[in-house]
């Protein structure tokens, strides 16, 4: 018993924190997997709002070449055939260009003829790309990031070779501020540090917002070297900008019909910093419920263990209170078995002797009954009083066959003693007196409840029956009228082919049932 008491409790507290600990880690991972959630959920947005920027580079890129290219056409027609066209009809075509763009006539020699910007003249161009690269044959010219001899400006050029009479007579050229992406940046409302670039296909940068500040070769980055080869627009996370170094995620397009590539930035850092400023937000949030629940889980496995050990106190005391009546009831019954063989030794006669070993039997009965089966409130007659009968037969020796119908009918400890006596007395007189004839011997018992609750004892033999006169003043039924007045009842003799002993008895103060002996109780 107690080993299965601790083992039960050692089981609760190892189900206790079992659950608890359960609790705490679903917890943990329920927010960790929200913060996961939230994490994909902010790269999504971030690579939604850096495609749909680049789109709008794109489409900016391809507009500014296509004003570019009418441009240079319309400059070229307005100079006729001997470039000796007049600024106004220059100018009249050039109406409703934008206030960042500037445009030049170069002739053959590199000397200006015309130009939107003051003074232009006092530069020469000759050593620049944009002339050099049409004067050695190409038609159409893009350049790279460049830096304004005249104005100081960021810029980059569209130039255009002029041919007169299947000959080389100079370039047209129209340069854009850089500027003009530090507009189309506001428009796109973008993070801090969100970038967007003009990229010529050979890797070579054309403008950015924020500025560079120079020329920039992209050629070996990731986005020429893995992204480009393999389509022509896509998005992808940069950990380091070739540039400034700062984390971005990059969306770019290959602008239709042109050499360049739209590349729109967006700063990771400020969308991944608003997150973890919710995320610390929430901890701060959740923190005390996540300590209750740790603070609470340690409570009640305290609780728990405090308990175990009181109930193992407890258990010790039931079990050493247990082993104490124990060890009182197997004396008692060890005494009256030795005074059973003392009776034996005295000169008296048989008869009497008989009688009293037969009553110290049901004493005994009684007591090897209680500590044999641990029942030291309530006794099971259905259980008791075949013990008793048993013994007190044996006692008398005489062969009896014994049939029993018994309920089970509890028996406090204070009635235990006087039923075992009653019993024994009614056996003995059963064997003395009735079985005279030498008829075979049988004895009924009989134990249920009646309408008022009390226990109705019936017992019959088959004997020769009752004499017309019982003799009251004898030993044995001063017992019996003794032992059925402890117990408040009442009794009545008959004959029915046989003596018949019928009583009612107050075998418990309540008169409640008792629970069979199980088979652990009989180990």
């Amino acid at each position: 018993m107690p080993i299965k008491a601790g083992w039960a409790a050692s089981r609760s507290i190892q189900l206790t924190i079992g659950l608890m600990l359960t609790a705490l880690l679903l917890f943990v991972a329920l927010l960790i997997y929200f913060f996961s959630l939230a994490a994909n959920q902010t790269q999504a947005r971030v690579e939604e709002r850096s495609l749909a920027a680049s789109q709008v580079v794109a489409t900016n890129a391809y507009w500014i070449t296509e004003l570019a290219n009418q441009t240079l056409r319309r400059v070229d027609a307005a100079l006729g055939p001997a470039l000796t066209g007049t600024d106004a009809t220059i100018e009249s075509v050039l109406d409703g260009l934008p206030d960042a763009a500037e445009t030049y006539v170069i002739d053959a020699n590199a000397n200006t003829i015309f130009s939107t910007v003051p003074d232009a003249s006092r530069v020469s161009v000759a050593d620049r790309e944009y002339f050099s690269a049409l004067r050695d044959g190409a038609s159409f010219y893009v350049s790279p990031l460049l830096q304004s001899r005249i104005t100081n400006d960021i810029i980059f050029v569209f130039s255009k070779r002029v041919m007169r009479n299947g000959q080389f007579a100079g370039a047209i050229m129209i340069s854009f501020s850089e500027s003009l992406l530090a507009d189309l940046l506001e428009t796109l409302d973008l993070p801090p540090g969100s970038t967007v670039s003009f990229v010529r296909d050979d890797g070579q940068l054309m403008a950015r917002s924020p500025s560079a500040g120079q020329g920039v070769d992209l050629a070996k980055s990731v986005l020429f070297t893995t992204y480009l080869p393999h389509a022509p627009s896509g998005t992808y996370s940069s950990p380091s900008s070739p540039v400034d170094g700062i984390s971005r995620v990059v969306s770019y397009r290959r602008v239709p019909q042109t050499e360049i590539i739209a590349i729109a930035s967006v700063a990771a850092d400020p969308s991944w910093q608003n997150l973890y400023t919710a995320t610390w937000t929430l901890l701060l949030i959740v923190s005390p419920v996540l300590l209750g629940l740790v603070v609470g889980c340690w409570w009640i496995v305290k609780l728990l263990r405090d308990g175990a050990a009181r109930n193992q106190q407890l258990q010790e005391s039931v079990d050493l209170n247990t082993m104490l009546f124990r060890e009182i009831h197997h004396r008692v019954k060890n005494n009256l078995a030795s005074i059973q063989a003392l009776v034996r030794m005295q000169d008296i006669p048989k008869e009497a002797k008989r009688d009293l070993e037969s009553r110290f039997a049901a004493m005994a009965a009684m007591h090897e009954h209680i500590y044999k089966h641990d029942r030291y409130e309530d006794i099971n007659a259905a259980d008791f009083i075949p013990a008793v009968m048993g013994k007190v037969l044996q006692a008398y020796g005489v062969d009896v066959e014994t049939h029993y119908a018994l309920e089970n009918v509890a028996v406090d400890r204070d009635h235990a003693t006087p039923l075992a006596l009653l019993l024994s007395e009614l056996a003995t007189n059963s064997c003395k007196y009735a079985f005279q004839n030498g008829q075979k011997a049988e004895i009924r018992v009989s134990l249920g409840f009646d309408a008022e609750q009390k226990a109705k004892l019936v017992f019959r033999d088959n004997g020769v029956g009752l004499p017309e006169e019982l003799p009251n003043s004898s030993m044995g039924m001063r017992i019996i009228r003794g032992a059925v007045g402890q117990m408040e009842g009442d009794y009545a003799f008959t004959s029915d082919h046989g003596a018949v002993f019928t009583a009612h008895l107050r075998l418990t103060p309540d008169g409640r049932s008792a629970t069979p002996i199980r088979s652990e109780d009989t180990d």
